[in-house]
Order: C-alpha cells, then structure tokens, then sequence
C-alpha cells in the first residue's frame, strides 16, 4: 500500500528538492497509488511522467497543454481519456477541479507562480519545474504558495535536479568548509542541447506571432525568463 505521505519521499528521489517542510506530507491516510495530473507535456512534462509511473504507485489520470497536438500524443502515450485532456491557457484549471492528488507542473516559467498557487488552492500536491519564475514577484509568490502548502498539508516540490546531485552537494560542503581555501573567483559554464536549435527554426519568419512564442518558449525573455534564468540556473 502507498500513502500519501510518501508522495514527497519518491518524487526527491526522481530529483526534486523541497521547497516546503516535510511535514506536509504526513499523516494522510493510506491509498493504493496516487492519481497525478499534468499541465505541460512537452519533453520534460512526458519524460517526468515516465519516470513516475516507473517508480510505481501513481497514475495519470488528467493532462492539460495550449497545444491539442501535444495534448493528444501526452495522453495517447499516457491512456488519458479524451475527456480529461485540456488544450489551452486556461485548460489547467479544469486539471484542478478535477479529482487528482497530485499535479506536475512542466510549463513555460512565466505560468509557475499563478498555476503553483492556484494548485495549492485546490488542495493538491505540487511537483513544479524550475525555474519557480522569471522574476522576483514570481519567486515570492511561490515561496508564499509553498508556506500555504505545509499549512495545507500538501507536498510542495521543486523540480530542480543539480540541488540533490551527490557531486553538487560535495563541491558546496567542501567550499563552505574551505577545503578549496579562501575562493576569490569562479567561472560557470553550461551547454545547452539540440532542442534550442530546433526552437530557434521554430521562430524563423514570425518571432512575434503567440503560439509560435508558446512553442518556442526557451528562446522567448518573457516565457522563459531569458536562457540565464531557465538554463543557466544550473550553473550559477
């Protein structure tokens, strides 16, 4: 049997650090598996679902994307219902109101503070993608949703895997406890894959139209916060 409570301990093993306290996830009665929607299901999005779902004791049972062609190739993959499939900007909300213990937030950055604090106010658990948000009003409001999430007993998440990786975590303990020496200088660096290259051809002739933006949200300042904040974040 899973319970709820366990919904925290597997989704930090997939990779995500905490954002809210451990405590929100205890003391809920136990169940079978946990049901999961999804708002965003892109290549991230569909690749945190196989994972999940590969972990065991959860199912997708909900999705929401602007694009119904994303849509429908997430929830053919997935065996989501028709009906439970949400195109557009606004489809995430029917996510919310829908049944679902939990939903996993892979969206452009922009939408992660309105979507985290709507899914925290209809009492589910909240798996979201970094970066949090592309400014400091943004990060505010959802450090704001994770308190009110701990408040709620709900599980807040941040999908942020550099911050749990064994190696990061000995180079931060070794450099806070000097054993690199006094440091007066640091040089970061971060490389991006093929999928930028293939966004930039997406812009090619019409960088101002809405949905081709939608689509190529990486290389879009006010989707993604601009490739220092969405990528280079790793690094820094």
């Amino acid at each position: 049997m899973k319970s709820r409570r366990e919904f925290l301990t597997t989704a930090a093993a997939i990779g995500a650090p905490l954002l809210a306290s451990p405590r929100a996830a205890r003391g809920s009665p136990p169940r079978s598996r946990l049901t999961l929607g999804a708002i965003g299901c892109g290549g991230r999005g569909t690749w945190l679902a196989d994972l999940f779902l590969k972990h065991g004791g959860y199912e997708i049972t909900a999705a929401a994307d602007y694009f119904p062609d994303r849509l429908d190739e997430f929830g053919g993959k997935f065996k989501i219902a028709p009906e439970r499939r949400h195109p557009g900007l606004l489809g995430y909300r029917r996510v919310l109101e829908s049944d679902v213990d939990a939903v996993v937030i892979e969206s452009p950055p922009f939408f992660h503070p309105r979507q985290a604090a709507d899914a925290v106010e209809a009492g589910k658990h909240v798996y979201l993608a970094k970066p949090v948000a592309v400014d400091v009003p943004g990060c505010r409001r959802v450090e704001e949703s994770g308190r009110k999430a701990t408040e709620k007993g709900r599980c807040f998440l941040v999908d942020f895997q550099t911050r749990t990786d064994p190696f990061y975590r000995e180079a931060v303990k070794r450099a806070q406890y000097g054993d690199l020496g006094r440091i007066v200088c640091g040089e970061a660096t971060y490389s991006c894959g093929p999928t930028w290259v293939e966004q930039a051809k997406w812009l090619e002739g019409k960088p101002d139209d809405p949905e081709t933006r939608l689509r190529a949200w990486g290389l879009d300042r006010v989707l993604s916060g601009d490739v220092i904040t969405e990528q280079n974040i790793h690094a820094l």
